[in-house]
């Protein structure tokens, strides 16, 4: 199939990295992709030369150039499948495809929970789409309860996934970076450094447990960028700064957590599939993680996982205590996660699924 995967952001994220992966795993079916995106050089630094990318202003549905643009191109390349991740994408594709004449299939994945009501007047403009995929039953029940008027068969669920890592690869060191004794119990967190994902909250659980052995360490862009620094300040003042890490932004995150004792993403806002916790349960480390999205859809606490209320800093303290102190429970969470995941989460299956949707919507 030919295939056009349009990246829904201006800088590089979860979405971003979600999009990168299926579309080589689908190029390494046989297909061709190609990918659209915005002319940011968050975007085009990390893909130029690399893949087959076009840039676009994706301005809105009054945006004629782009819908052009993007016509001619499904006329041109006999495009067989559009999937675009935000549906501000929506009006803009649909347009270009009736203007292209051609049957191509629009597929569009929903990455957050939120209700987001649709304005009646783009209401036809989404019941032209073949398919939309939710990240989550969170992310599909909040949307549907917000538009009754979409059919009901066009709406899916497919969970997130990651893609294997493989122990070849050579990454760089964690404890020898920051000189961490391996004896010394190490809690990671990878993702957007920023409020919202906890981490003031996680710098206080920490402090509730300065009386144990550990070392912290954060990896992922900060947000803002002296995010770090409002931290280390935090933590200076509970007494714990020097035990605490930034490593900054890596794309080689999955290598990185092999080290990893135990995993936290404490996220304080809801949720719709976070790949974080995905990334350490296939690693086989025990994640600890908020229950306010869709983190329950696939962590059963205490078997794959450890779920936490947002915010709570005594909940978040003491799961860290008791993994720190019980290895053995750690250490069986953790492969009891990574069981789960193969068996229900795997890429292989993430890909059949999204191949399948895009076979339905052809079958319509």
């Amino acid at each position: 199939m030919n295939i056009i995967q349009i990246f829904s952001g201006k800088v590089w994220g979860g979405a971003e990295q979600y999009i990168l992966d299926l579309g080589t795993a689908l190029e390494k079916q046989g297909n061709h992709i190609h990918y659209f995106a915005y002319n940011t050089p968050a975007i085009t630094n990390r893909l130029q030369g690399k893949v087959k990318l076009t840039t676009l202003r994706f301005a809105g549905i009054l945006d004629w150039s782009t819908i052009n643009q993007l016509s001619k191109f499904i006329q041109e390349k006999q495009i067989d499948v559009i999937h675009i991740h935000d549906t501000r994408f929506v009006p803009m594709v649909v347009l270009a495809k009736r203007r292209s004449k051609q049957a191509v299939r629009i597929v569009l994945t929903r990455h957050i929970a939120r209700a987001s009501k649709v304005n009646w007047f783009y209401r036809s403009l989404f019941k032209s789409l073949h398919q939309i995929i939710f990240v989550s039953n969170l992310a599909r029940k909040m949307w549907e309860e917000a538009n009754t008027w979409m059919p009901k068969e066009k709406m899916t669920v497919i969970h997130n996934s990651i893609p294997e890592t493989y122990d070849e690869q050579e990454g760089d060191s964690l404890r020898q970076r920051f000189n961490i004794a391996q004896e010394t119990p190490l809690i990671v967190f990878t993702g957007r450094v920023r409020r919202s994902k906890g981490c003031a909250v996680l710098v206080e659980a920490l402090a509730a447990i300065k009386h144990l052995p550990y070392h912290m360490v954060f990896i992922g862009t900060c947000k803002p960028k002296d995010y770090n620094n409002q931290l280390i300040n935090h933590a200076k003042r509970l007494g714990i700064a020097e035990r605490i890490s930034f490593y900054g932004f890596s794309n080689q995150t999955r290598l990185l957590i092999k080290e990893a004792t135990i995993g936290v993403a404490p996220s304080i806002v809801r949720e719709a599939c976070p790949l974080s916790p995905m990334e350490f349960m296939q690693a086989s480390k025990c994640i600890i993680a908020t229950n306010n999205g869709a983190q329950p859809e696939y962590i059963t606490s205490r078997e794959t996982g450890v779920l936490v209320s947002p915010k709570s800093v005594e909940e978040l303290s003491s799961a860290l205590e008791e993994l720190i102190q019980s290895p053995s429970l750690c250490s069986r969470i953790g492969e009891q996660a990574k069981e789960y995941f193969n068996k229900h989460m795997s890429y292989a299956m993430f890909i059949h699924k999204i191949t399948s949707c895009y076979t339905l919507a052809a079958e319509e």
